[in-house]
């Protein structure tokens, strides 16, 4: 554990809510422009995960219920900037397994592949309305502002993400549990977050005392980035196994072509749980 907990924590909370107000006023500079490109979208939506994950150091101090409602306002923005990225996600999934899939399944996939186009298509990017979206990020500003984040909180609020990553990776290990697998990952994400705000504000020494200790050379946000990529993998292989099962197809054809998407899935997962192994949460 950091020593964070001996040392004077008044400068130290300055420069983590100073990180967290600097983050805000670069989201509403961003949102303020006119136009936003796929970049602008992109980060803002990034964005809205980390405060997600900054809410999160405050479970114990706040409470589920008070938290959740904090999150709810990055939530509903990034909900908002989302546009048609399902059908995105699955074209680019599609791409991704055909490279891996069997040959019969490559000529299935190639069936479907209009069906992908056709899906695309039917959700337009709509014009983005920024006035309510910048009302949620001055809400959210005024909520950090009223009730600054504590370095106590970030000690207290990492170790309870070290205890859930570990809770939720157990499970995964041992039940191979698509919906519990997407909740690992996003704890996985979460802990990056709150790491990348420790280190940002409270400099490298600090925040390597607060990371996991690993078995090789690789410190904990590297392997938990490595872990969160092919869990993330492993959720789009279900997503497009689940809509190869909603199209018309013979019931032979869907049951190879979906067990060979999901044979995909579970290859990824055995490889997130890689890196998770070696910070000790599996």
């Amino acid at each position: 554990m950091s020593d964070t907990r001996q040392q004077d924590s008044s400068p130290m909370n300055a420069a983590l809510n100073g990180v967290i107000q600097a983050r805000l006023d670069a989201m509403r500079e961003r949102l303020a422009q006119p136009t936003l490109s796929a970049a602008d979208v992109h980060a803002l939506r990034v964005d809205c995960k980390q405060l997600r994950g900054w809410w999160q150091l405050r479970r114990e101090s706040l409470g589920k219920s008070a938290v959740s409602e904090h999150q709810a306002r990055p939530r509903a923005v990034a909900k908002a900037l989302a546009g048609p990225r399902e059908a995105h996600m699955l074209r680019k999934t599609h791409g991704r397994a055909y490279a891996w899939v069997d040959e019969r399944s490559q000529r299935l996939l190639d069936a479907l592949r209009p069906g992908l186009t056709s899906a695309s298509l039917s959700e337009p990017e709509g014009e983005l309305d920024h006035a309510p979206l910048e009302t949620l990020l001055s809400e959210e500003r005024a909520a950090w502002q009223a009730a600054p984040l504590t370095v106590e909180e970030l000690n207290t609020g990492l170790e309870f993400s070290r205890h859930r990553i570990s809770k939720l990776a157990a499970q995964v290990a041992s039940k191979r549990e698509i919906e519990t697998s997407h909740r690992l990952r996003k704890w996985v994400k979460y802990r990056m977050f709150q790491l990348a705000l420790a280190h940002e504000a409270l400099g490298e020494a600090v925040a390597r005392e607060l990371e996991s200790p690993s078995h090789g050379r690789r410190r904990e946000p590297e392997l938990l980035d490595k872990a969160a990529a092919r869990l993330g993998n492993q959720h789009d292989l279900a997503e497009l196994a689940l809509w190869v099962g909603e199209r018309v197809m013979l019931p032979a054809a869907e049951k190879h072509l979906v067990a060979d998407i999901m044979t995909l899935a579970d290859q990824r997962l055995a490889q997130a749980l890689k890196p998770l192994k070696k910070l000790g949460y599996v």
